[in-house]
């Protein structure tokens, strides 16, 4: 939200998930904590969701016979609908099981009532395509939640080879994010990939996980007379998790400490993990099923020192297990197997130790260590509560949320002004944009191609650079330009470059200089989000001008490729003297005016003075 910004209207939010508690795990509890607080913000939020079956692949008794219920309560309205679910895991069902639920919820989605915002998270992929569906149908923004980032990392996890099928899901993921308004990354580490592949770094936003800090509260460690040191592991059994490296640990101490294993939750390697066990005559460990959240409080509250893991894979260094959040909230001391931003997260806290991920080994000697210590084990476990308070609190990354769709919605709709100008010049001035961007891309479409080409052969990226851009109303929109600077350079404002940065690549001094990095902006004439001639789109975060301008009235204006101020100085005039000008073309504005600053800008062309 823009500094100084109020809350909006109450917003009618569509959000489609198909993981809703009662199921377990990560992607349920954070689809409910975005939910409860966009109602606590008096937000209207419906829900489409599947019916409950995650992980175990069994639909929950109480549903077996459920086609589509729906449930109200308050704000929210939850709208379960069928997929098909089954106990056997391949990647076959995996994918019919994804697709049924995006087909069942489509029509759902198109129907009732018209939302503001859609909201999505994914994976699976195939429900994003619903969202899309849904939000081009009513004329929403979209919002992409993305809890993983697939099929990259189906790819690292031996899930998915490369081949035709991670391409095809490599394209979908690209369609969908390029789609959406804002990008939710889960880790830093995700936000840094996508940001390495070109996306526009100013459409992603990082919402880690956390804890329910109301529910997952801190308690006295455990007496340790008369009962074996509890380690306990709480959370889904998947194939990612490199659970393995426990049953390692548990065999090197069984014999040296009394110390016993439990291991909560339900997943797909559950049933191996619990062969290898038996196999191996693992007495000290102890498997039970999942629990819901209020039940698994008690667990961790009777164990000693809690333990998170995660798979040795390429991926590892960019995923956060949830589990540990819950942890360290309850004020229990952690030893996290993990690699990356996991790891960065238990070292910030100062609440657990840290080992490599799958080292049996080093996970047993970390855990006899703090079964021999009870002085470090309470220091470890009085760091937890109040980091995650800080830092991963659910309820105040709900509140981010919150604040983000707004501002998505803010964006999308701008605010209400009447558009200048309007009536018979309005009309004229749009034939004109119209008859002369055609007729522009048209002849300079070898002009265009060659410089995409150089663009490529220049330096790494892509040839068309994508910004989030201000429009008539202080509504949001996609503008197109040729890359002038290599790809990951934050969205900063030309006169904020300064002259000769860095930043800009070789062949960029030169389109800038020329103006050629505009030319793509032809296109958003076409589309009607730009005009010929106008003031100059302001940058999304230039909140400064943002709001002169809107002081000043000049947001009624179509943005344009060229303006009055383009040719009284372009980047070198202050961002006052700017806005008069814009306020000087809104109050002569005329298509004679029009053709002398059109005239004027080819003169201009050729000096690169006020150019950065």
């Amino acid at each position: 939200m823009a500094p100084g910004a109020e809350r909006e209207n109450p917003l009618r939010v569509l959000f489609v998930t198909q993981y809703w508690p009662p199921e377990t795990g990560a992607a349920p509890a954070r689809a409910l904590h975005f939910a409860l607080a966009l109602t606590r913000a008096g937000h209207q939020v419906r829900v489409v969701t599947g019916l409950p079956n995650h992980p175990s692949g069994r639909i929950h008794p109480e549903f077996a016979r459920v086609r589509r219920a729906t449930e109200c309560d308050g704000n929210l309205t939850l709208e379960r609908v069928w997929l098909h679910a089954t106990t056997r895991r391949t990647a076959l069902t995996r994918v019919w099981n994804h697709l049924t639920f995006a087909v069942s919820a489509t029509p759902v989605a198109l129907t009732g009532p018209r939302p503001d915002v859609v909201l999505a998270t994914v994976p699976p992929l195939f429900l994003g395509v619903t969202a899309w569906i849904a939000a081009h149908r009513h004329g929403a923004p979209l919002m992409l939640d993305c809890r993983d980032d697939w099929p990259r990392a189906a790819i690292a996890l031996g899930e998915m080879r490369e081949g035709a099928a991670a391409s095809a899901l490599g394209a979908l993921a690209r369609f969908l994010q390029r789609r959406a308004a804002r990008v939710v990354a889960v880790t830093p580490g995700m936000k840094r990939q996508l940001e390495r592949r070109g996306f526009d770094a100013g459409r992603i936003e990082l919402l880690t996980n956390g804890a329910d800090t109301e529910l997952f509260r801190p308690a006295p460690l455990p007496n340790g007379e008369g009962r074996p040191f509890t380690v306990l592991y709480a959370g889904t059994h998947g194939l990612v998790h490199g659970m393995e490296a426990l049953l390692d640990a548990a065999e090197r101490v069984r014999d040296r400490v009394e110390m016993r294993f439990v291991l909560v939750g339900d997943g797909a390697a559950k049933p191996a993990l619990e062969r290898h066990a038996a196999s191996r005559r693992l007495t000290n460990v102890e498997f039970r099923a999942s629990l819901s959240p209020a039940q698994l409080v008690d667990v961790i509250h009777d164990a000693d020192v809690c333990v998170a893991t995660t798979r040795d894979h390429a991926f590892s260094g960019e995923t956060i297990p949830v589990k540990m959040f819950d942890y360290l909230a309850c004020g229990r001391p952690v030893v996290a197997a993990v690699a990356g931003d996991a790891a960065d997260v238990i070292r910030s806290s100062g609440a657990g130790e840290v080992v490599p991920p799958g080292d049996g080994v080093a996970l047993a000697d970390a855990l006899m260590r703090l079964a021999a210590d009870p002085e470090r084990r309470a220091a470890l476990a009085a760091a937890g509560p109040p980091f995650v308070e800080r830092e991963y609190s659910r309820r105040r990354i709900g509140e981010r949320m919150t604040s983000l769709l707004e501002d998505v919605h803010r964006s999308a709709h701008g605010r209400a002004i009447a558009p200048r100008p309007r009536g018979v010049p309005g009309a004229l001035k749009r034939l004109t944009d119209v008859g002369v961007a055609l007729t522009l891309l048209i002849l300079l479409s070898p002009v265009l191609a060659v410089t995409a080409l150089a663009i490529r052969f220049d330096s790494p990226g892509s040839a068309l650079f994508r910004q989030r851009r201000i429009a008539r109303g202080s509504r949001e929109f996609t503008m197109l330009k040729f890359r002038s600077m290599h790809v990951g350079t934050p969205d900063l404002a030309s006169h904020l470059m300064g002259p000769g940065s860095s930043r800009v690549t070789r062949l960029g001094r030169f389109l800038r200089r020329a103006s050629l990095d505009e030319l793509p902006q032809l296109w958003n004439v076409l589309k009607g989000e730009m005009t010929l001639v106008g003031p100059r789109p302001a940058l999304f975060n230039q909140f400064d001008l943002i709001t002169l301008r809107q002081q000043a009235g000049v947001d009624a204006l179509k943005p344009g490729v060229t303006g009055w101020a383009q040719i009284h100085g372009r980047d070198e005039i202050a961002l006052q003297d700017k806005v008069a000008l814009d306020r000087y073309y809104l109050e002569h504005g005329s298509l004679r005016l029009d053709f002398m600053i059109a005239a004027r800008t080819l003169l201009t062309l050729f000096s690169s003075r006020g150019v950065y």
